[in-house]
């Protein structure tokens, strides 16, 4: 593979999900192999202490590099590594060109550049949706009344979550919330893709980064300054996603990306609610309820539908930005 080759397989590659669009993977060409690594300057330690969401985000990256190289042609075969962490660079895993294309991994490579995350709401969405998918992984839920529960958790979650004001002020870090903001349409999550008014912005500073937000949840105002339940309870389905404890979360990532082309795939547009899996209360409630089976851990939830509307387009870093 030479460097033209490489660089427009990590063109489409980068195009993965991750957590805040932290957009923490880096590619590397060595000895014939497309390595992947986290670059951990674009760790969560407050909000992912346990770098869950880290690695969960490299390995949807591992995933698209994979399918990356089936939309040129080539097959991919991804092997883990288990390196030490080496100038601020954590080896995640490599992947080998060559083989033949899995023909699914085709079809998934031209829901790359469809898959989008859309937090306006949704329309109503057909019935046939969800019919004939189904995965280890994931648990879908359908029922519109335990739709609704898991929209009531998810902001008891998130009030829980964003009582720690570290964890406000590094959210508040990955928030762009004014046009000349640095990084407004590299990475973060701006006010376009927050689904966030003008004036919304504006006060969402000193809301966060002040003791103004403790002293409105004392008054129980808690879940409606977090709330998202009214736009959660649109959703057609919520799919949770839970993998085996003693396995990789680099694995759970690849598995959690290609689920989400497949929605995609589907006519469907995603948006995650990592807040139950992040509180543990509320992730052990959500496991009880619907049964997942206790040797596997909730790490993600997505809400899926119909977009209700245009969807912010991505924002992504520049290639010479995350190739070392």
């Amino acid at each position: 593979m030479d460097q033209t080759e490489f660089h427009s397989v990590v063109a489409k590659a980068m195009l993965a999900p991750s957590a805040h669009n932290t957009q923490p993977a880096r590619w590397s060409l060595r000895d014939g192999g497309i390595e992947i690594l986290a670059n951990l300057s674009r760790r969560l330690p407050i909000g992912d202490p346990t770098d869950r969401d880290l690695e969960v985000s490299c390995g949807a990256a591992v995933e698209a590099t994979v399918l990356a190289l089936a939309a040129h042609g080539v097959g991919g075969n991804a092997t883990l590594l288990t390196a030490p962490d080496e100038n601020g660079l954590r080896p995640i895993a490599r992947v080998m060109p060559g083989g033949e294309v899995n023909p699914e991994d085709a079809a998934l490579a031209a829901q790359m550049g469809q898959r989008l995350t859309h937090r306006a709401g949704f329309a109503p969405t057909g019935p046939t949706a969800f019919q004939n998918w189904q995965a280890d992984h994931m648990t879908l839920v359908t029922a519109q009344e335990q739709i609704d529960w898991l929209a009531a958790q998810i902001d008891i979650a998130s009030a829980r979550v964003m009582q720690s004001k570290p964890f406000r002020t590094e959210l508040l870090s990955w928030m762009r919330l004014r046009k000349d903001s640095v990084g407004y349409d590299r990475d973060g999550l701006n006010r376009e893709v927050l689904a966030m008014g003008g004036m919304t912005a504006k006060i969402v500073p000193a809301i966060l980064g002040t003791g103004l937000f403790e002293l409105l949840s004392l008054l129980g105002l808690g879940p409606s300054l977090s709330g998202e339940a009214a736009r959660s309870r649109g959703a057609a389905a919520m799919a949770l996603f839970h993998w085996p404890a003693n396995e990789s979360n680099v694995d759970a990532g690849r598995a959690f990306y290609r689920s989400w082309l497949l929605a995609s795939a589907r006519g469907l547009v995603g948006w995650p609610a990592a807040a139950l899996a992040d509180d543990a209360a509320t992730r052990k409630a959500v496991s009880d309820r619907f049964a997942i089976p206790k040797d596997r851990v909730l790490f993600n939830t997505l809400r899926l539908g119909v977009a209700n509307g245009t969807t912010p387009s991505r924002t992504r870093l520049f290639l010479r930005d995350v190739i070392v």
